[in-house]
């Protein structure tokens, strides 16, 4: 299977084609650089072990020359360590030297030791006690030995030299040879390194300025973009299938957008002449129904059935009468939507009368609210509903009765009522399951706090109502009314 031409590939490729060219150049240069090195540190070698071995010889004369005038020891120790140095250095040299020159050094070699055999046979009859003037004689020997010698250690250096310049000329000439190279290959560097970066370039950057171009088009809203014509499989390539394949889907997205949006507009026409009709229903309903039941006529009967009860000295139907037409008047006044936090206090209050005439003792309640949270309003008949579930679901399950505590207070900008009774208590994580019917086929007990949370929840669009509540511990509802109603 063939490799898919990445773009990291083709420059690493690219870029292993031009280091290659590059370091050949600098193989070349370096070549060259070390060859020219190695000459001159040979060259710099040979002419300092001629010139030494000129000194040694100078040298071996001169403590040879001061033993045989003043007879001291030390001259001739310095005299063995040079004619050592001497000897070595001629020997190393006579392997060294091309040609006729090595041949001359051997005899520069022999010279030297000539001159050793003439100072050894001094130095015996100078210590026999040989007489002055012969002594002279054999110091002037020593003095032509060591004149030939120098002499021909300066034809060999310039022999040498003869050497060394035409094989500096040889290296010169191969510089230059390799200078042009260098120059050749520098030049095939520059010119694939440009062209390879124009290729690369157009490559690369030709497909995604057409990519971009698209996407701004497409970002401004045109969507019936062709496709870009798909390129040799690479990193843009993906892009550019990719991006055809988001716009197709994209197109497909909108179409389908627009279908469900014509088929939502249907749905709503339908709903809205729906609502119509029902609340033409309602409205019909209401009409009829205030038609039967006129509200001055049920709260001047039953402040007749009140009047009735006083004069034949019945008080508590005459308290009840009373409490059953406030009670009814504030569930109509609770159309208007809004309430005081009194109003809804006062109503709650009227239901607790009412039941108390069915419970007796066994019906014990409070009903308080501070002063500050007298003047907040809240939405009407949210409360009650919470004080008839704490009487029928919370104390009438038990035989001794119980206390409902309802008052109403301000909490930082939020007017918070609380309706706590000590009853038989539920399981408060239950209590999201209120509308859903049980086992006998009647509504959950606690339908009333559902619906009241929701309706709560969809006026302001968060939680209002909190819940804490355990079997046989008794009930506290918190109702939390933000500070941003009317």
């Amino acid at each position: 299977m063939k490799r898919p031409a990445t773009i990291r590939r083709r420059l690493l490729l690219s870029f292993g084609a031009i280091i290659a060219l590059l370091s050949l150049f600098s193989a070349l240069i370096f070549s060259s650089i070390q060859q020219t090195h190695r000459f001159l540190a040979l060259v710099q070698e040979d002419v300092f072990g001629i010139g030494s071995l000129s000194a040694g010889v100078e040298r071996l004369y001169t403590a040879a020359d001061n033993y045989l005038h003043s007879g001291r020891p030390e001259y001739l120790a310095e005299y063995d360590g040079d004619l050592v140095s001497c000897l070595s250095g001629a020997a190393a040299l006579s392997r060294r030297l091309p040609g006729d020159l090595g041949y001359q050094m051997g005899d520069i070699r022999n010279m030297v030791r000539s001159m050793n055999e003439l100072k050894v046979e001094a130095v015996a009859r100078y210590d026999q006690g040989l007489e002055a003037i012969y002594v002279n004689r054999y110091a002037a020997e020593l003095g032509r030995l060591r004149g030939y010698t120098r002499t021909e250690c300066s034809r060999v250096l310039d022999g040498y030299m003869l050497v060394v310049k035409d094989r500096a000329a040889e290296i010169l000439s191969g510089i230059e040879r390799s200078e042009w190279l260098s120059y050749a290959v520098l030049a095939l560097v520059t010119a694939a390194s440009v062209a390879l970066a124009f290729r690369m370039t157009l490559d690369i950057s030709r497909p995604i300025h057409q990519l971009a171009e698209s996407l701004l088009s497409f970002a401004g809203g045109r969507l019936d973009l062709p496709p870009i014509e798909r390129r040799p499989r690479d990193e843009i390539s993906t892009l550019v299938e990719s991006f055809n394949l988001m716009t197709e889907r994209i197109r497909g997205l909108v179409e389908e957008i627009r279908r469900k949006s014509e088929l939502e507009s249907e749905l709503k026409r339908g709903e809205i002449k729906a609502l119509e009709l029902e609340n033409a229903l309602k409205q019909s309903e209401l009409e009829t129904l205030q038609a039967r039941i006129n509200p001055h006529f049920l709260f001047n009967t039953l402040n007749g059935i009140a009047t009735l009860a006083d004069l034949e000295e019945a008080p508590r139907t005459k308290s009840a009468m009373g409490n059953l037409a406030a009670l009814l008047r504030a569930q109509l006044d609770s159309a208007r939507g809004w309430v005081g936090v009194g109003e809804e206090l006062e109503s709650a209050e009227h239901y607790l009368r009412l039941q108390g005439i069915r419970f007796g003792s066994r019906l014990a309640y409070e009903v308080r609210a501070s002063p500050e949270s007298v003047g907040r309003r809240l939405p009407g008949m949210v409360v009650q509903p919470f004080v008839e579930n704490a009487v029928i679901h919370g104390l009438e399950p038990l035989e001794r009765g119980g206390r409902v505590r309802v008052s109403a207070r301000v909490e930082g900008p939020d007017l918070v009522v609380e309706i706590e009774d000590d009853g038989v208590g539920f399981d408060a994580a239950r209590s999201h399951d209120a509308a859903r019917p049980d086992d006998q086929g009647d509504t959950r007990r606690h339908e009333g706090i559902a619906n009241v949370s929701r309706r709560l929840e969809l006026l302001y669009g968060r939680q209002a109502v909190f819940v804490e509540s355990a079997p046989g511990e008794g009930t506290r509802v918190a109702i939390r009314i933000p500070s941003d109603g009317p």
